[in-house]
């Protein structure tokens, strides 16, 4: 699902306790913020999100993508500007750019986003499965990469959709009560305030 903090328009929540806001085991950041001078708080976001049919934001209005999540919990990425939420729409985030789309990789190997940073992208492969990545990076063991290398790592999985989400130091995966990759300014290891995250929920039987 997608998550929101529990008090979006003020302040974000780090990865970890938005994550345990929803009782779920894991997850990664989702789309941006207002980060004036890099000093944001994570409660204004930047762009549109959905979280379980409750909108949130506006839509960015060009270049960036919209990912939605569907009833059928398949993946679907449309463009955030001048197209309408798909009414079977249950969870969305905006972000760019699209990396692959119905199997196809889109990444122009010479355009932006290609600088080593940190990063996260989101994708589903063609069984179904939600894939979540993410790269340390401006580290002395991890300079970081740039989103034509993560299409490419997510293509050797089968990926059939697949987005980036949000960058640099907001980029971190947690995973059953531990960071998988931390965030790339140690001076905060629990990571930044954000908006928004990708929540993998706890399945029970």
């Amino acid at each position: 699902i997608v998550g929101v903090s529990d008090q979006l328009g003020v302040v974000g929540q780090t990865l970890p306790g938005m994550i345990e806001s929803y009782g779920g085991v894991g997850g990664v950041n989702a789309g941006g913020f207002d980060d004036p001078n890099g000093n944001g708080n994570g409660g204004t976001m930047a762009g549109y999100a959905m979280m379980n049919g409750e909108e949130h934001g506006e839509h960015f209005v060009w270049g960036y993508k919209r990912l939605e999540i569907h009833n059928d919990d398949r993946f679907y990425i449309t463009d955030a500007n001048g197209t309408t939420v798909d009414p079977d729409t249950r969870d969305a985030v905006e972000f760019t750019p699209a990396l692959i789309i119905d199997g196809e990789n889109l990444v122009d190997e010479n355009a932006d986003w290609n600088g080593l940073n940190p990063r996260a992208c989101i994708g589903q492969n063609d069984r179904g499965e939600i894939l979540m990545l993410a790269i340390e990076g401006r580290q002395t063991h991890s300079l970081g990469t740039g989103v034509a290398e993560c299409a490419r790592i997510l293509e050797r999985y089968n990926c059939m959709q697949a987005m980036n989400l949000d960058g640099g130091t907001s980029a971190i995966l947690w995973y059953d009560g531990e960071y998988i990759m931390r965030c790339s300014n140690q001076a905060i290891p629990e990571g930044r305030l954000l908006p928004n995250a990708f929540v993998y929920e706890r399945t029970t039987k």
